[in-house]
């Protein structure tokens, strides 16, 4: 098996939007552990600040995508899907699509590889990798429903 470099390494982090490991390879670069040319295996995990390394992720100094996976629960066991920045926009999105309040919006930006089927273009694709897609946000992703709606 190959081995990546730690530069391949970040570049996966920030594609992936892995944030707090995108911080934490970039911690150990700027403090002079490893090197971008280095292989990942260099990276000495153990002797990281993750203190320091959550704070820089907290601030979103890469300012790395802060898009999140917003799910709003409606009547009936449906569910309407958003990707958005913060919820107050999933919240606003929603009032516009469907003229209703969103009394819940939950965040399920932990659930964003998870593949839906698409009847319209007839494939499978994750949330992940429809926000690549998706140029303006807020974004209304559409809805699920079923007494067993999970994802």
């Amino acid at each position: 098996m190959v081995s990546q470099s730690v530069k391949e390494l970040l570049y996966d982090a920030v594609y992936y939007d892995e944030s707090f490991l995108a911080h934490a390879i970039y911690f150990a670069v700027q403090k002079g552990f490893v090197h971008l040319e280095d292989p990942e295996s260099k990276i000495p995990y153990e002797q990281l600040d993750y203190t320091a390394i959550l704070k820089m992720r907290d601030e979103n100094q890469l300012k790395m995508c802060g898009v999140k996976f917003y799910i709003i629960p409606m009547a009936s066991k449906k569910f309407a899907l958003y990707l958005a920045e913060r919820d107050d926009e999933a919240r606003a999105e929603h009032r516009r699509i469907y003229g209703e309040v969103a009394r819940n919006v939950l965040d399920m930006s932990d659930k964003m590889d998870t593949s839906t089927y698409c009847e319209e273009t007839k494939k499978w694709q994750s949330f992940r990798e429809l926000k690549r897609e998706v140029v303006e946000f807020p974004y209304y992703a559409g809805e699920i429903w079923g007494r067993g709606a999970r994802l």
